[in-house]
């Protein structure tokens, strides 16, 4: 995990006899100078898959693992962001248990573990190159689905923020502030855990400092180092114990209207704090404290003016139609995270949340 690291990854397939591999990108990574300056130093038995679409679709997923398995490959590498790596994941899985992505939604639902997966974050934001979770687009049923398993974690991930350097600013404060939503849900999740909160308090300390700053001047290396090193913080963090209530919102509206997830997080982040307030109070303190925030409200209202000074849409952009809002809501109380919410969080409170932003 530091800057170059990239240069590393051929050596470390030749050791550990990874020769025969599929990759897993999109389009976007595929066209940079970075990318295929990479791929000759991967050898020559690389199957490279590159229309992964963010929010992973699970028809694609499918396809995918059906045409490579039982080819005997020894890896899946994926390249990209959250989608990516979730796509890349899922079809390790896959390569090694038949059927569909849709009948392993849950825990530890696969019998068989995954084939071998390297993961290369290109955002700041995911935090799956080291979690056991993969989220996946249902398009025809409009929802999305996680697949979480012990087999699943990756077996090695390289985290290089040089690759990030080329983001625009949107996509690297979005990102950023998925891995913000990360670290601070985790925080205030029920099942946080003095290893969950030793890593999302360090991942805050860094977003809070260096995220501006990066995307403003994402060439800067300090600024642009801390934060993909505070992304993959936050997902060890949410990996230890799990997000909440934006997620649980964020993931039915992506499902429902495709749209991009990092957003989503960053404009939902604060109303959903504001609305938890009470009763996360006392799990925000010491996180509002070691920042010189005197009060959880002064945090939040710290990250309510961050968020505001980034270069992104806005929820009226997003154009959700009130009219989708009680379902949004009735699907974000189903979703899995909801009940490690610290509050009791109901459709009627989800419903709320989303009239108030």
């Amino acid at each position: 995990m530091h800057p170059g690291c990239l240069e590393e990854l051929s050596s470390f397939l030749q050791s550990n006899e990874l020769s025969s591999l599929l990759l897993i990108t999109d389009s976007g990574v595929r066209g940079l100078g970075w990318f295929n300056d990479v791929l000759p130093s991967l050898g020559s038995e690389v199957s490279i898959v590159d229309d992964i679409q963010p929010n992973p679709r699970a028809s694609n997923i499918d396809q995918i693992a059906s045409r490579f398995r039982g080819q005997n490959l020894d890896a899946v590498l994926a390249i990209g962001g959250g989608s990516v790596l979730d796509a890349g994941k899922a079809v390790a899985m896959l390569l090694r248990n038949e059927g569909s992505i849709e009948d392993f939604e849950g825990k530890n639902r696969f019998p068989v573990p995954s084939a071998p997966f390297v993961a290369v974050p290109t955002t700041c934001g995911t935090g799956s190159e080291v979690t056991w979770v993969s989220v996946v687009s249902v398009q025809n049923k409009g929802t999305k689905i996680s697949i979480k398993g012990d087999g699943m974690f990756p077996l090695a991930a390289f985290v290089d923020a040089d690759v990030i350097r080329s983001l625009p600013p949107s996509l690297l404060a979005s990102t950023g502030m998925d891995a913000m939503t990360h670290a601070v849900e985790s925080m205030v999740s029920r099942h946080s855990n003095p290893a969950s909160d030793a890593l999302s308090t360090q991942a805050v300390r860094m977003l809070i400092r260096h995220l501006g700053p990066c995307v403003r001047n994402p060439g800067n290396h300090e600024h642009r180092a801390a934060v993909m090193h505070a992304s993959t913080l936050a997902g060890m963090s949410f990996g230890n114990s799990d997000v909440g209530a934006v997620h649980c919102l964020s993931e039915a509206i992506g499902g429902l209207l495709d749209h991009p997830h990092g957003l989503l997080n960053t404009l939902l982040l604060v109303p959903v704090l504001r609305y938890e307030l009470d009763s996360i109070r006392e799990k925000l303190k010491p996180l509002s404290a070691s920042l010189g925030a005197p009060r959880p409200e002064s945090f939040i209202d710290r990250l309510e003016v961050m968020i505001r000074n980034f270069p992104l849409e806005s929820w009226g952009d997003l154009q959700v139609d009130p009219e989708l809002y009680p379902m949004i809501a009735e699907r974000a109380a189903t979703n899995g995270s909801n009940p490690s919410n610290l509050k009791e969080m109901k459709a009627v409170d989800y419903l709320a949340i989303l009239k108030s932003v």
